[in-house]
């Protein structure tokens, strides 16, 4: 095991010895041999190393992979870990899907992921919640598949919310959409930017990351079981959105790696101060919204102040 808490210079006030960033893929085939898009990213580096120690971004060709170096990595360090993943940790309330741990956990017990082919059921699985959700609106809320692969409950094209009981987004992607941030939602599977097939492929991921059996006690899902910034100890999993780090000033030709590098070092060089600010209610979040959050929605890192209404 790296001792990565006592890495740390004294002098150096942190709140994580190690911090993780994922760009996760829902690809049904391994990426090509040479480092290439749309595929599963990674950034890492622990506190207090600098700029030019800090190790370049990985590439995976395989979910499997990305989540065994994930698990290496937590399992390698003795101090307090921060691990973020570029997909929603829940869905809109009143869908019934919820999020957190439980939505993982339902997912894990739902989705067929094969660690070598990377062949998966996603659709499959959509589909039947889509069933499961009920028929308004219909044949949604999850939508885009391969024409080919359309069927009753689950279109190419985006259903019609107006007559649906619960909101298309979260009250996060609605707060970024309202303040001009083209984020997307949940329930779209295909398309540019996308990250539907990311939330099925990826929170079964996390369940067993929990699950781990050298560190899987230690894991919380943020904020659910954080109470935001109030626990903020052990394995903290976040969700984030590295399109708002400054990735466009690096000088990497794949955006994914640029993306993750640049949140990682955005975090890194936040404060004790700052990351708690980061990972804190927004105090403009009144009590309904709180309550939807954590009943499942779940919010993303750092958004406070991008996402402040007025």
């Amino acid at each position: 095991m790296t001792p990565c808490r006592n890495f740390l210079p004294a002098e150096t006030v942190t709140l994580f010895a190690r911090v993780i960033v994922v760009d996760w893929s829902a690809a049904a085939s391994p990426g090509p041999p040479r480092p290439s898009p749309d595929r599963c990213w990674l950034a890492w580096a622990d506190a207090g190393a600098g700029a030019g120690a800090r190790p370049a971004a990985e590439y995976f060709r395989t979910r499997a992979a990305c989540e065994a170096r994930i698990a290496e990595l937590i399992a390698g360090c003795d101090g307090p870990v921060l691990a973020g993943f570029d997909f929603p940790f829940g869905y809109p309330d009143g869908s019934g899907l919820g999020g957190g741990r439980a939505a993982a956990a339902r997912l894990a017990a739902l989705i067929a992921d094969d660690p070598g082919s990377g062949a998966n059921n996603r659709f499959a699985v959509a589909a039947r919640l889509n069933r499961e959700i009920g028929p308004s609106p219909a044949p949604g809320p999850f939508w885009g598949v391969p024409p080919a692969r359309a069927e009753d409950a689950l279109a190419p094209t985006r259903p019609d919310f107006a007559a649906s009981p619960f909101a298309e987004k979260r009250i996060a992607e609605a707060r970024l959409r309202d303040r001009g941030h083209p984020v997307m939602t949940t329930w779209q599977l295909l398309g540019r930017g996308s990250v539907g097939g990311q939330v099925l492929m990826g929170l079964p991921a996390l369940d067993r990351l929990a699950r781990h059996p050298d560190f899987g006690p230690r894991v919380r899902y943020w904020p659910f079981e954080t109470d935001w910034a109030a626990r903020l100890d052990g394995v903290v999993l976040t969700e984030i959105w590295p399109s708002l780090s400054s990735w466009r000033a690096l000088d990497l030709q794949i955006r994914d790696a640029a993306q993750v590098t640049a949140q990682r070092d955005a975090i890194l060089g936040m404060t004790a101060a700052e990351l708690v600010a980061a990972l804190a209610r927004p105090d403009w979040l009144d009590a309904r919204d709180t309550a939807r959050v954590m009943a499942g929605e779940g919010w993303i890192f750092g958004i406070t102040e991008v996402a402040r209404p007025g």
